[in-house]
């Protein structure tokens, strides 16, 4: 089985798209894939999908969500490679981790993390990056309980991403992630490892008055945002492109 939560909830079996139901069934379906292997209680199932005033028959309406779940993935018709189980005031659907694209990401993250050389690390990161189709539970619960449950999430995939430009400078790919760069720079302007990032490309791409702008404007809104200055690493390398620094260059082991 296939359980996407990286954009609109999804899942999978056999090449087959299953039919989960109505927003709310997905995401019942979503929250217990997050929490895969693990009791989630009916409370926190009613409190999730009606941050609001929950009508008298949410109980209710989340028993009739599992059951169509059950349905919709095929349980009781023999085996399969999920179960959605019973616990007391609770339910838990049991599988392989691994089948849900959400702990997929952040076991890849986790191996890359875990590897030595740079160029060892692009592979296991692009792989986990891949996994994402837009934003997660995309088409699933309350808006608002959405961000509050993806925050984290969204945040690891932006430390994910930044590792892999990190590596992908390391090897020599400064032209082909200058274009990112630029674009995830203007979505996020205060992440000053991106802000390093795209001026060492712009650097090593001969584009060195750009790389000096990018500092200047990043300057500007950090002491404008903040009244402090950027910090260390971020001054310091505004100074060695200034200078022209070879420790800049790139490294042997990417020529």
């Amino acid at each position: 089985m296939d359980i996407r939560l990286l954009g609109p909830v999804e899942a999978w079996l056999d090449g087959v798209r299953l039919a989960l139901g109505p927003r709310k069934q997905r995401f019942c379906f979503a929250l217990l894939a997050l929490e895969i292997n693990r009791v989630v209680s009916v409370d926190r199932l009613v409190d999730l999908t009606w941050p609001r005033s929950p009508p008298r028959t949410a109980r209710h309406a989340i028993a009739v969500n599992v059951s169509g779940l059950r349905v919709a993935l095929g349980l009781g018709q023999g085996a399969r490679p999920a179960e959605l189980a019973t616990h007391g005031r609770g339910y838990t659907l049991r599988a392989d981790p691994q089948c849900v694209d959400v702990h997929r990401f952040r076991a890849l993250v986790q191996q890359a993390r875990e590897t030595a050389r740079h160029a060892d690390r692009l592979g296991p990161l692009r792989r986990a990056l891949a996994l994402w189709r837009g934003t997660p539970l995309a088409d699933a619960g309350p808006p608002e309980i959405v961000d509050r449950l993806t925050h984290r999430l969204i945040q690891e995939r932006l430390a994910a991403e930044e590792e892999r430009l990190d590596a992908e400078l390391h090897v020599g790919n400064h032209t082909g992630v200058l274009g990112t760069l630029v674009e995830m720079v203007a979505q996020h302007p205060h992440r000053q490892r991106l802000v390093g990032q795209l001026m060492l490309a712009q650097y090593r791409s001969g584009l060195i008055a750009d790389a000096l702008a990018t500092y200047r404007i990043a300057h500007a809104r950090i002491a404008g945002d903040t009244g402090l200055d950027p910090g260390r690493r971020l001054r310091e390398l505004q100074s060695a492109i200034l200078r022209g620094d070879h420790q800049l260059d790139l490294p042997a082991t990417g020529r």
